[in-house]
């Protein structure tokens, strides 16, 4: 257990310097701790850096421990989302064996100062789609199957919805993806929803656009939405209970 602080702005850069040199040795955990380069939060949070199997479960418990400050002003807290991948590191990019990282780009790590790469950083969006969605969240948290290192791995279709904020901020919008798109009893997204294809995570993107022109898509009731799909997403509602009306 160790009391939440977060890096100043001379630890983000320290560590933002640490990840464009390669990310090499342990990870510089004394940061989030060292008086030159953190400050303490606003509230007493206490955290426990434990593993978790999923990136759904990272969010649900960052959505517990982080209940006491401001969503608001969490959401943008650049310093505070950039501590927590730091803490998290070892899972989010794990070392291989020779002691190297395989590093993604900045911005999954430090929250990037522009908005719209805000769902790619790969601490704050578990929190914010668990934080808004709840369970409906986990096909887009969750891979297909499961993998070694589960916090790792941006999930396609996260990355597919991600430039559209419009869906990704709808909660009935994403009940409703959900409902169409996921394994019931897993949770899982089903093999073939990510990718171009006809009846694809992406395709409803770009049919909800259209739909939007016509219909109040927030205002309508469970299962509507799937009702007045084109024929393209037959594949996923053969296998989910829709009715007409």
């Amino acid at each position: 257990m160790m009391r939440l602080r977060e890096l100043n702005q001379e630890g983000v850069d320290r560590f933002e310097a640490w990840l464009a040199d390669g990310a090499l040795g342990e990870t510089p955990l004394y940061l989030t701790t060292d008086s030159t380069t953190s400050t303490p939060v606003t509230e007493l949070i206490d955290l426990s850096p434990q593993i978790f199997a999923d990136r759904y479960h990272f969010g649900k418990y960052l959505v517990d421990i982080l209940a006491p400050l401001d969503s608001l002003q969490l959401s943008t807290d650049r310093r505070l989302w950039t501590t927590l991948a730091l803490i998290w590191l070892d899972q989010l990019c794990p070392r291989l064996t020779n002691g190297t990282r395989k590093l993604d780009q900045s911005y999954r790590y430090v929250l990037s100062a522009d908005y719209r790469h805000y769902y790619r950083h790969l601490v704050r969006s578990p929190w914010q789609l668990v934080k808004d969605h709840g369970e409906n969240a986990k096909f887009l948290l969750l891979p297909t199957a499961d993998s070694p290192h589960p916090l790792r791995r941006h999930g396609e279709i996260l990355e597919q919805l991600g430039g559209r904020q419009s869906v990704l901020r709808s909660q009935s919008v994403v009940a409703e993806a959900s409902r169409l798109y996921s394994n019931p009893k897993t949770g899982r997204p089903r093999k073939g929803v990510a990718g171009n294809g006809r009846g694809s995570v992406r395709r409803l993107a770009l049919v909800l656009r259209q739909l939007d022109l016509t219909f109040d898509v927030e205002a309508m009731d469970d299962g509507k939405l799937l009702s007045i799909l084109p024929t393209e997403f037959d594949r996923w509602k053969s296998s989910t209970q829709v009715t007409e009306g």
